[in-house]
């Protein structure tokens, strides 16, 4: 009775076959990997580009009713930055903190007292108007830039901000747009209201405000923020920029 001979896998087809098995599963994680990274920067950008909308809208809306007209108070128009016929006016972050940007490995920005450039203006915001509501009382609108602290300071310990290692890029820290509303109170000669309240989260890199020389009633408005990219090694710059006329 004659035999069959039985054959089975030698040892090298095994081994090719588990490293064809490997490399395709290597392929299939790279590749759900590379997916879930532009899911997540999507969803960044996404954030993002709401953030900057919803503040642009808020800015604009609100600028169109400033009052152009003195009333003898001297309050009046965009006081912050102020006009020049000569030169355009710009104000930005660069303005109102130290130090100026890129900024070292341990390097945070500084605001208000914290801030120790003698060149900047910390105390004011980057745009001031006044307008006039519908029962005739006057607003004073301020826009500035900062970021989460405990009033120890913004340097570690004390600060509360995202962490460095999350910011799109190490040299740009992330901040968040803050407002002000307030009224002007006669009993105390003072303005009083809501004063630096977050509008964004801590996503914005900059927030810069410009008066063209060529018209004083012409306001530019640009806001950027960054997103960290897919492969993790670079980010990109998201820019919203409004063109406001003064019409009252």
């Amino acid at each position: 009775m004659q035999q069959t001979c039985r054959r089975g896998f030698t040892l090298i087809e095994l081994v090719v076959a588990m490293a064809i098995f490997f490399i395709l599963i290597y392929m299939a994680f790279a590749a759900f990997t590379y997916i879930l990274a532009f899911s997540r920067y999507n969803q960044q950008r996404e954030n993002v580009q709401e953030n900057i909308s919803i503040v642009m809208d808020q800015i604009t809306k609100e600028i169109r009713q400033t009052i152009t007209t003195d009333d003898g108070t001297g309050k009046f128009g965009v006081e912050i930055p102020q006009y020049d016929a000569t030169t355009d006016t710009v104000r930005n972050l660069k303005d109102i903190s130290s130090p100026d940007e890129p900024l070292g490995s341990t390097a945070y920005l500084q605001f208000g007292d914290s801030d120790t450039d003698p060149s900047d203006t910390p105390d004011d915001p980057v745009l001031r108007f006044y307008i006039i509501d519908n029962n005739g009382i006057k607003h004073r609108i301020s826009y500035t830039l900062g970021v989460p602290n405990d009033g120890n300071g913004y340097y570690p310990p004390h600060y509360l901000g995202i962490p460095k290692k999350y910011w799109p890029s190490k040299e740009y820290e992330p901040c968040e747009i803050l407002y002000s509303n307030e009224t002007w109170d006669s009993a105390t000669s003072s303005w009083t209201g809501i004063t630096n309240q977050p509008v964004t989260e801590q996503v914005i890199t900059n927030f810069s405000v410009i008066r063209p020389s060529w018209s004083d009633k012409v306001v530019q408005v640009v806001i950027e923020a960054m997103v960290k990219a897919p492969n993790k090694n670079g980010y990109e710059r998201v820019r919203y920029i409004s063109q406001v006329t003064l019409r009252q």
